[in-house]
């Protein structure tokens, strides 16, 4: 049987900076909602790990492997942010997100920072 991390893995190719970031936003994500579920989304080109709370449909954050060996971190419950380091890529319905090319991009303070935002966005919308 695999672990949750085996399936985690098998969204980004292997012994990618993709995987490696991702690694890192995830145990990030597990510090701030530790009681969030981890979900695999999407087909054979569009896998995408979602974290939710109580349900599937409350999903809180999302990371994906983006193009060209980059890392998508994807953020619900927040419409804007402010803050000097982070800045928001693409337009979002639903979810906003924040492109990361190297590990030394991912801020640890930075992204506990932005995951407490939302939570509590998310505990207000509840």
């Amino acid at each position: 049987m695999n672990s949750d991390l085996e399936i985690f893995k098998t969204i980004f190719v292997s012994n990618s900076k993709a995987l490696e970031m991702g690694l890192v936003l995830r145990k990030i994500g597990k510090s701030i909602f530790p009681e969030a579920d981890e979900n695999i989304a999407g087909g054979a080109k569009v896998k995408l790990a979602l974290y939710s709370i109580n349900s599937p449909n409350q999903v809180v954050y999302g990371i994906q492997q983006g193009a060209k060996d980059t890392c998508m971190l994807y953020v619900h419950h927040i419409d804007a942010l402010d803050h000097p380091r982070l800045k928001f890529s693409g337009s979002g319905k639903h979810a906003k997100r924040i492109k990361f090319t190297s590990v030394e991009d991912i801020n640890t303070d930075d992204i506990e920072w932005l995951l407490q935002q939302v939570k509590k966005c998310f505990k207000n919308k509840s």
